[in-house]
This record gives C-alpha cells, sequence and structure tokens, in this order.
C-alpha cells in the first residue's frame, strides 16, 4: 500500500494566511511517523486483492432485505443477481453503513443528530500556495475547508457549505478558496476530476452489539470529516471484532469474550466523535469574540510542544492504541478442554 500512497509530516490549522496550530507527525512514536494520503478508490483496491490473496470472494451488488436471529444462529435475505437467497450464519456483522439494515434489526438506539451545513467533497487540480507537503484545515467565517494532497498530484478538498449544490462545479470550488483559503497569493482551481455533496450526521449506538448481531464502522458511529478519523476507525472495528469472532469460532475464546469488542471500540468512538465534533464547532462558529479566542488558544498550543504532541497522538489514533489490543482469552481455549471431534461440536462461521 505504502508505493501507492503519498507520505506526509505536516499537519495545520490556519486562518487565512495565518497557521494556528501546525504538527509534525515524523515524531511520531511509530514505525510509521506519517500521515498516509490514499484515495478510497486505492484503499478498497488493495484490500479486495489481499482477500482474493488469501482465498476469500467479495460478492458486491448484494443487497440484504431482512434479518432475524434466535438463540442457534442468525439469518439474512439477500437479494443477489434478481434472485432471492437466504443465508445462515452464527453470528451477522453490521458494516453497511449510516442506514444499516442490520442496526435497524436490533433496535438499538443511533444517538445524535445532523449538522445542519452540508458539506463538498471534490478532487481538484490546484496552483496551490500552501504546496503538497501539508494537509490543511483552515478555519474562517464562511466555514471550514481542508485541502489533502493525493498521490497523483490532485488535491482531497472537504468543506461546509449552508446549501451545498448537488455537483459542485470548478466556480463553487473556487469561491471556497476565495473566501476561506490563503490571499497573499491567490489559489486557483485549474481542474475538477469529480465532486459530490453530503450531510454529516454526529452519532453513536448505544450498544455494539444484539445477541449475534453486530455493529462496526459507519453503522455504529458517524461523524465529521475535520480530523480524517472515520475509515481508520472502521478499520480498527473490523480487525478487532475479525479477530474476537475468528477465535471464538474456532475455539480459542469462549463466547463471552465478544462482549471485549463493544469495551474497546465504543469509547474509542466516543473519543473521535468529541475530537471531530469539537473541530467542527471550532471551525463553524460565526463569533467574532469566539473566533478570536480560539485562534488566540490555538497560538499558545502551538507555542508548547507537549500539547501539540497530544493533538498529534489523538490526530494520528496512536492515542487510542490500547483500544485496539485484545486481552488475552478470559480462560483456557476450547480446544484444550474439549477434543475437536467431539460428537456434536460443530463451528459454523
Amino acid at each position: 500500500m505504502s508505493e501507492l500512497a503519498l507520505a506526509l509530516q505536516n499537519f495545520a490549522i490556519r486562518d487565512r494566511n495565518r497557521a494556528l496550530l501546525k504538527l509534525d507527525f515524523s515524531k511520531l512514536p511509530s514505525k510509521h511517523p506519517y500521515l498516509m494520503m490514499l484515495p478510497q478508490n486505492l484503499t478498497e483496491q488493495v484490500f479486495a486483492e489481499r482477500i482474493a490473496a488469501l482465498g476469500g470472494v467479495i460478492h458486491r451488488m448484494v443487497e440484504a432485505k431482512a434479518v432475524v436471529q434466535d438463540a442457534d444462529g442468525a439469518r439474512v435475505t439477500v437479494v443477489e443477481n434478481g434472485r432471492e437467497k437466504l443465508i445462515s450464519a452464527r453470528y451477522v456483522v453490521g458494516a453497511d453503513g449510516m442506514q444499516s439494515l442490520v442496526r435497524r434489526s436490533t433496535g438499538i438506539e443511533f444517538d445524535g443528530a445532523a449538522y445542519d451545513a452540508s458539506f463538498v467533497l471534490a478532487d481538484v487540480r490546484l496552483d496551490w500556495p500552501v504546496g503538497p507537503t501539508e494537509v490543511s484545515l483552515f478555519f474562517a467565517p464562511a466555514g471550514l475547508v481542508v485541502v489533502a494532497p493525493l498521490p497523483d498530484g490532485s488535491y482531497r478538498v472537504v468543506a461546509t457549505m449552508d446549501d451545498a449544490p448537488e455537483k459542485p462545479e470548478i466556480a463553487d470550488i473556487q469561491a471556497l478558496f476565495d473566501s476561506r483559503g490563503p490571499t497573499k497569493k491567490r489559489t486557483r482551481v485549474l481542474d475538477l476530476s469529480w465532486s459530490s455533496r453530503f450531510r454529516v450526521h454526529h452519532r453513536l449506538v448505544r450498544s455494539y452489539r444484539k445477541d449475534r448481531l453486530f455493529l462496526m464502522g459507519d453503522a455504529a458511529h458517524v461523524h465529521s470529516p475535520a480530523g480524517g478519523q472515520g475509515m481508520n476507525t472502521g478499520i480498527i472495528d473490523a480487525v478487532v471484532l475479525g479477530q474476537l469472532l475468528g477465535d471464538v469460532v474456532n475455539g480459542v475464546r469462549p463466547a463471552a469474550d465478544l462482549d471485549v469488542y463493544e469495551t474497546l471500540r465504543r469509547p474509542a468512538a466516543q473519543e473521535v466523535l468529541e475530537l471531530a465534533g469539537t473541530m467542527t464547532d471550532m471551525a463553524l462558529t460565526r463569533s467574532a469574540v469566539k473566533r478570536f479566542v480560539r485562534n488566540l488558544v490555538l497560538s499558545v498550543l502551538n507555542l508548547n510542544p507537549f500539547p501539540k504532541r497530544r493533538i498529534a497522538l489523538k490526530l494520528s489514533g496512536l492515542s487510542r492504541a490500547p483500544l485496539a489490543r485484545l486481552p488475552a482469552p478470559s480462560r483456557e481455549p476450547i480446544a484444550q478442554t474439549k477434543p475437536a471431534a467431539e460428537p456434536g461440536l460443530k463451528l459454523v462461521a
């Protein structure tokens, strides 16, 4: 994956020409002290190739229509190639987004609300005065704009708008930079690859599990893109839950250990929501007094390496590393106390 990505070390929060807070990720306590910039389509490509190499199969264009469970397992009704079929499983994981059918089937509350503003997302070519070595978050009275360099030389732009057009055009993106970006040298939008709009919710499920049904990713937590926390949080959900389910199905852990998933991952999501929400609220404030105080506080923080390190750890996700580590099994592996060939013992994934 690293050969496809652009590795950056710098992140900055800016107010027009002024850098309020600059973070250096090269000093992170990690084997990978950098920001890895990689578009979602390439990330999905890397994952798909790895799954195929391990013998897995990804089924696309499959729609889940219903999910039910009982004491013996769960059943999902799906439609694939126009044909309806029933899939039975020991456990079901809902990684099916904010409108999750699995979550609705559990009845678990998805607490939170939507932001009033809409968001613009676009990939563009820029004459960009900041340059391709930094991820920049700009604060302005009109709203926020995030500019992130991509490996092909283009830039990913994320910005708030009170009422964004369905497909923002070059003039719309240019207006964002004119009202929020640097002024000493004008930014010019040279080309637009694609664009879209979306609305952002700030929500977290009350529980990550209902018996045999589990939730992860956007089905469990959604938030502002400020800070770039969403994808990584969902991926770590998958790693933790996948390891737990594999251990339980293979007899390494008792089924009771599946509760560890929520114990670890819900606090992590809560922290991410608080971080993204704080950054978004700071960016969207229209009060001149609050903007002055915000800029002053960030400027003072920028002079102190200790809070800067804490912020970098939060943005990198390293501060949440303990919430991604599985404890040892709560008791001896099942395989050591029950012979694998015991009549009636059948493990179904």
